[in-house]
């Protein structure tokens, strides 16, 4: 009789329910309807022993429009809370304090949204303190709380409301921190990328302008040299300021496929004669470079001048750098910069030395043209006196 009684109060309830009630909106983040268990207000676990308290309960709640699920025993509630996913569990007192409180500390820890009231007799001040401690919301002491369940539970709800929104908005918030976390580092690897750019094109564009200097500064001085020996002795003097410390020699050509050292600077051998040593050099690599047109670089000329033996040896453990003047194709000198190879020549030794070997090329083709054009020249066949016939 009692659940017929039941189930027709739960059905006039639902005929006559009042339009002012509105169902409650469940984050789909938080759970998983079941067709089965669809509540428009809110749905509830009912977990306590069959018997007059729990039916109460379970009716009012009902009547107040909620969906509710029961279970006698913690274990029994455990299978099915996953499934069913209430809003509220009501736990009756007559449970163990211990189960009670693990079972409520599980539920928050998964589903912290979860809200947990607890019915029965009215509690202890310790079994009152216990419950609170293990997260209890509340706690509905029977029968004297009974006409008091409407608002409590309505204030239950409000406050599951009120986190499921916290929660949706903390997940937009993170969705939006995300979203812009990814869209600043793209922007700072773009302009991590532009940075490197930009200093990458301003190192180049100094480079250029300070090679461009260079250039100016370096034709401005040797242009006014018309004298082989003079432009030579101002080229290596200016070469030798950008390089640092180094031995250096220039090589002319004297004749066919011949070549004579023409200038050098002997810096680490001060107190020995270095001319064997410097023509013994040119013999070697002016064959060579006679037909080169790049710069060339030899990082060690320990083997070399192991080859060569002579007087070359004292070349060994050195780096050698080298580079000819070229007229069409004519070689008109050879400059070679040598000095010990823990110093070497650097990247921008090598630059400096591109740079102005084209310089000193164009210089010296010019003195060169100069000087050929001030020789007298006489025809090779003598010239037919004609000057009678004009007297006659």
């Amino acid at each position: 009789m009692a659940a017929v009684a039941r189930q027709f109060v739960a059905v006039r309830i639902s005929r006559h329910r009042s339009p002012s009630m509105e169902p409650l909106e469940h984050p789909s983040t938080a759970f998983n309807t079941s067709p089965k268990v669809e509540s428009k207000h809110g749905r509830f676990h009912i977990i306590g022993p069959a018997g007059k308290d729990r039916d109460r309960m379970v009716l009012q709640l009902e009547t107040l429009g909620y969906v509710c699920e029961m279970s006698n025993t913690i274990e029994a509630a455990r299978t099915r809370n996953d499934e069913y996913r209430p809003d509220v569990l009501m736990i009756a007192s007559e449970i163990e304090n211990r189960d009670t409180a693990c079972f409520i500390r599980e539920i928050q820890a998964e589903h912290p949204s979860v809200r947990s009231v607890i019915f029965g007799a009215a509690p202890t001040p310790d079994a009152l303190v216990e419950a609170i401690r293990s997260g209890a919301s509340d706690w509905i002491s029977l029968p004297t709380d009974r006409s008091r369940v409407p608002e409590r539970m309505e204030q239950i709800m409000a406050r599951v409301r009120a986190h499921r929104e916290r929660e949706c908005q903390l997940e937009q918030l993170a969705d939006t921190c995300e979203q812009l976390t990814t869209a600043r580092d793209e922007m700072s690897d773009q302009v991590d990328v532009l940075c490197g750019d930009l200093a990458s094109a301003y190192r180049t564009m100094r480079e250029q302008m300070s090679d461009v200097a260079m250039s100016s500064e370096f034709k401005a001085l040797i242009s006014q040299e018309l004298d082989v020996e003079e432009m030579l002795r101002t080229s290596l003097e200016y070469i030798l300021k950008k390089l640092g410390p180094t031995n250096a020699v220039v090589y002319l050509k004297e004749g066919d496929k011949q070549y004579g050292v023409g200038a050098y600077v002997n810096f680490q051998w001060q107190d020995t004669d270095l001319m064997p040593t410097l023509r013994d050099l040119g013999n070697l690599i002016c064959p060579a470079m006679s037909t080169e047109h790049e710069l060339v670089r030899f990082d060690d000329t320990t083997e070399l001048a192991h080859e060569a033996g002579g007087h070359l040896s004292m070349l060994g453990g050195s780096q050698l750098a080298s580079f000819s003047c070229h007229r069409d194709d004519e070689c008109l000198a050879v400059f070679a910069f040598f000095r010990d190879a823990d110093t070497g020549f650097s990247s921008e030794d090598a630059t400096t030395l591109d740079v102005l070997r084209t310089i000193i090329t164009e210089q010296l083709a010019q003195i060169i043209r100069v000087h050929k054009r001030s020789r007298p020249e006489w025809p090779d066949e003598p010239v037919e006196d004609s000057w009678g016939d004009l007297a006659a």
